[in-house]
């Protein structure tokens, strides 16, 4: 019995590690996609005014 609870336990930590992780993934994404965004805008509007 007590394994079995050692191991039902060890499944959820295991998936609230794994739900954790994919919601910092996602940030992490759209943090590095709002800066090469800001880049990419920055970038192109100073050559815009130079020309």
């Amino acid at each position: 019995m007590q394994t079995l609870f050692h191991s039902v336990k060890n499944l959820f930590l295991d998936l609230f590690a794994m739900g954790k992780g994919l919601i910092y993934g996602f940030l992490l994404v759209g943090l590095l996609t709002l800066i090469v965004g800001a880049l990419l805008y920055g970038f192109l509007f100073l050559r815009n005014l130079i020309v």
